[in-house]
């Protein structure tokens, strides 16, 4: 039987706020590099089982492992090479992870959430995920669609 391949997560520099929230809407763990933890970039990422990802060039003379350096300035440009320099095929499971926090998302029943989303809302969509951290609430809403284009075409710069 094949072993199933772990896959990769991330902690991105400072730079790439951005794509480190498209990452996690992609499914993927991605994390910022915490402000106060600058130099230990590369040694934080190495005790996390993490692939750092930077922006500037001068990372390699840090200690701990190699780092990707991205040099393209797009979030979707950055995506494909992010995975082309790893050479692994992306498994996007989109929508699973929080925007906000990173935490793995968990279904809630709409009857639990009722009083706190407005109830044209309530009437409208009847599935809901929830962080379990910071207990954000997320539906299809009018984002949804938008998002859903922006990721078909993610998918498609690696079904060439």
């Amino acid at each position: 039987m094949k072993a199933m391949q772990k896959k990769s997560s991330f902690l991105l520099d400072r730079m790439l706020g951005k794509l480190c929230r498209k990452l996690r809407l992609l499914g993927y763990d991605a994390r910022l590099n915490p402000a106060d933890e600058m130099g230990r970039f590369l040694l934080t990422a190495e005790c996390e089982g993490r692939i750092a990802v930077t922006l500037s060039r001068r990372r390699h003379d840090r200690p701990g492992p190699q780092p990707v350096i991205l040099k393209k300035g797009g979030v979707i440009d950055q995506i494909e090479e992010l995975f082309n320099a790893l050479g692994e095929k992306p498994k996007f499971e989109p929508f699973t992870r929080c925007l906000e926090c990173n935490t793995p998302l968990a279904e809630e029943p709409p009857s639990s959430v009722h009083r706190e989303v407005p109830p044209y809302i309530a009437k409208t969509f009847h599935h809901y995920n929830r962080c379990p951290d910071c207990r954000r609430l997320y539906w299809e809403g009018s984002h949804f669609q938008a998002m859903a284009e922006e990721i078909k075409e993610i998918e498609a710069r690696f079904d060439r």
